[in-house]
This record gives C-alpha cells, sequence and structure tokens, in this order.
C-alpha cells in the first residue's frame, strides 16, 4: 500500500537535513552552470546577456542558499523540541512512580473522572 503525505505530517530532522544538503548542492549546481553559460556568452561578444545570466544565476544561488540555512535551523528546532517531549515523558514517569499519593487534581497525571 503507497504512502500519501499529508499537510499533517512533519518531517524528521533528518529529513531537513537532507533537503538542506540538496538545497547546497542545487545552489552550487547554479552557480556553477551560470559562471559556465555567462563565461560562453562574453567570449561570443555578449557582454550584456553574460552579465544578466550571471545577476540572475547568483540570485538562485543565494536563494537556494537561504533556503538551505532555513531548513538547516527548522531541522535544529525540531531536534530540540523531540528531545524536550521525550525529557518530559521520562519526568511524569518519575514523579508517577516516586509519588505515592497523588492529588486529586494533579496537572501532570491527568484529573479523576466525574
Amino acid at each position: 500500500m503507497r504512502h500519501h503525505a499529508r499537510m499533517d505530517d512533519v518531517p524528521t530532522p533528518s529529513q531537513l537535513r537532507t533537503a538542506a544538503r540538496a538545497c547546497t548542492i542545487l545552489a552550487y549546481a547554479a552557480g556553477l552552470a551560470g559562471v559556465a553559460a555567462g563565461t560562453l556568452l562574453l567570449r561570443d561578444g555578449d557582454l550584456a546577456f553574460a552579465i544578466i545570466l550571471w545577476v540572475i544565476t547568483f540570485a538562485v544561488g543565494a536563494a537556494l542558499m537561504g533556503i538551505a540555512v532555513l531548513v538547516r535551523a527548522m531541522a535544529g528546532l525540531s531536534a530540540r523540541v523531540e528531545q524536550t517531549g521525550t525529557d518530559v515523558r521520562v519526568l511524569i514517569g518519575e514523579r508517577a512512580r516516586n509519588r505515592e499519593d497523588t492529588p486529586e487534581r494533579d496537572p501532570w497525571l491527568g484529573h479523576p473522572p466525574y
């Protein structure tokens, strides 16, 4: 059975780091392609088109690098949130084991049924 991605599926930090690496690779590829194509245009005497091509490929590369930085930051935040969730679950478990008498309305262990 094929899994379809939903809007509420959150990528893992590993997937985000992979996406950031892909953006970085695409940025370098765009830069190299722009330099090569611009150099060929310059060699053919089209200085204006070469400059336009260099500016466009620089902008695309810069945008991709900016996206890569943002995605890496999101990966770091996502990893922190996962770790915090794990820490909270451990603390709740320790608290439940260490307490013999549970108050009626303990926010960590839940409320009694009414």
